[in-house]
């Protein structure tokens, strides 16, 4: 599967390369938010073996265990607005963190929030 936007070696679980475990249509309507959206992505969690889910506190469920999840580095809160704006129009969840936001294609889409758990200065890439 070529990419526009993103390049395979992007997609990696403590460095190694986990592009094959990504999704096909998630991965299409990543490319479509990035290309809308007009500036660079760094992706900062893509698939996730179930050991790496749970050494970072990732949920029992997580998207990212089915390759149809990232995380993608994000203090802006401009660029913020934007991502959530061009994933919601492409039917994606959005989650927002501190400095990052979680991009899935779960059958219901929906809109949420890591504050709570980051607040005591607890930091798990979802």
């Amino acid at each position: 599967m070529n990419l526009k936007f993103f390049e395979q070696n992007e997609f990696t679980e403590d460095g190694v390369n986990v592009f094959s475990k990504m999704d096909a249509e998630f991965l299409r309507r990543l490319d479509r938010v990035r290309e809308a959206c007009g500036f660079p992505f760094q992706i900062t969690s893509s698939y996730r073996s179930p050991e790496k889910n749970k050494r970072v506190g990732g949920s029992l469920n997580s998207m990212h265990l089915q390759g149809r999840a990232v995380d993608i580095a994000c203090t802006n809160s401009v660029q913020r607005w934007v991502i959530t704006r061009e994933a919601i129009k492409e039917g994606l969840t959005v989650g927002i963190m501190p400095n990052a936001i979680h991009l899935d294609n779960r059958p219901a889409p929906i809109l949420f929030h890591y504050y709570e758990r980051f607040r005591a200065g607890k930091s798990k890439d979802e």
